[in-house]
């Protein structure tokens, strides 16, 4: 309709249009193998909205697009989607092209390779190291291929070890009519995605229900791949033994639907980082200053007592903001506080603002411990 009409009207020019998104708290970035057919440059990073441009860039079949794909139509939209190789199954170092740019990428905080390889899985953790030794706050998820067993997954996240990444397992079925089984990408992608939408980090997601997944990997048995059972008489809880090896199994919730277990690193050597919960709330809140300093133009300011106590109380009305993250210590004066002091360097070149915390953990464990009498 031209806007020179005279005539008073009100007019309806609404649209109406799929929303293939929540809001997302952690971007999410995707490697992996693009296609010939699709329009993206092997080497690029492409910023994906919709399923129909994962296909017209990255190539309508193949195995990146399918994998941004489950994350897009799980909610977590826009993808940053980087295709490491258009024709064959990608190089280490053509991955880490791919890789360095996300990780020199500060909107990107959550990270997904396609690859299945225990060696490029370990190099991915180290790219994640490298995000920040930037200060870029990263973390990455990724899996193994369908009928990788326990004992291969627990061996794969031992020689991971590391503070940033989740490994995920088994394979899970899909939602389509026959459901397809997909690997561990595809799964790392979905988990992903709900971990980009979570803007709450206090909820670990703890048997958190997967969309659109029917179940998961079965054995030989059709039993599912993954269980608590008894072998030989003894007891035996598959996902606590994934647990504490460093790897975060998905379950079946019994009917025909996927739960997250517990979110965890790969990281053993003790139980710093035994939830993601934790290593997402170290990153946060240091994020969270860092964004509080840079916005009110505190590195314009005079080194000066005023604009230092300017900061610190800032500072502390920002932790206190997130007290069921990070929770206050006992002061000297008997009262609860973070802490926070903003010193001067001698030259009054630069500040150091220091405070102190204790990370909240999430509950992991519910005793329900009865005394009851019965008369006889």
């Amino acid at each position: 309709m031209p806007t020179t009409q005279l005539f008073p009207q009100v007019i309806d020019a609404s649209t109406l249009g799929a929303k293939l998104t929540s809001p997302i708290f952690f971007p999410v970035g995707i490697e992996g193998q693009g296609a010939a057919a699709g329009s993206g440059v092997a080497g690029q990073v492409y910023t994906i909205r919709t399923p129909s441009d994962a296909d017209t860039i990255l190539g309508a079949t193949s195995r990146l697009a399918q994998i941004v794909k489950f994350a897009l139509t799980r909610g977590a939209s826009p993808v940053q989607a980087g295709i490491s190789n258009k024709t064959a199954l990608p190089s280490l170092s053509e991955r880490q092209v791919i890789w360095d740019a996300m990780a020199s990428d500060p909107a990107i905080r959550v990270r997904v390779t396609d690859s299945l390889v225990q060696s490029d899985l370990v190099a991915f953790g180290t790219n994640l190291n490298n995000a920040d030794a930037i200060y870029n706050k990263q973390m990455g998820f990724c899996g193994m291929p369908t009928g990788t067993a326990k004992a291969a997954l627990l061996t794969a996240a031992g020689a991971i070890l590391n503070k940033r990444v989740v490994l995920v397992g088994p394979g899970v079925y899909d939602e389509s009519s026959p459901a397809v089984l997909r690997d561990g990408s595809f799964l790392a992608a979905a988990i992903a995605a709900e971990v980009a939408k979570n803007g709450d980090p206090s909820n670990d997601l703890d048997r958190w229900q997967l969309p659109l997944l029917t179940g998961i990997e079965k054995d030989s048995n059709n039993y599912n791949l993954l269980r608590v059972k008894t072998v030989g008489g003894v007891a035996t809880n598959d996902f606590e033994d994934l647990l504490q090896g460093g790897v975060s199994p998905v379950m079946s919730d019994g009917a025909t639907g996927v739960l997250i277990t517990h979110l965890r690193t790969t990281y053993t050597t003790d139980g710093t980082f035994d939830s993601l919960m934790t290593r997402i709330i170290v990153d946060q809140v240091f994020v969270d200053v860092r964004d509080y300093l840079t916005n009110n133009a505190f590195l314009r300011q005079p080194n000066t007592p005023d604009v230092r106590g300017r900061i610190q109380s800032g500072v502390e009305a920002l932790l206190l903001e997130r007290r069921s993250w990070i929770r206050p210590k006992d002061q000297n004066d008997g009262t609860k506080g973070y802490n926070v002091q903003v010193t001067s360097s001698a030259d009054n070149r630069q500040l150091t603002v220091a405070y102190e915390g204790t990370v909240v953990r999430g509950i992991s464990t519910i005793q329900v411990a009865a005394s009851l009498d019965i008369p006889v």
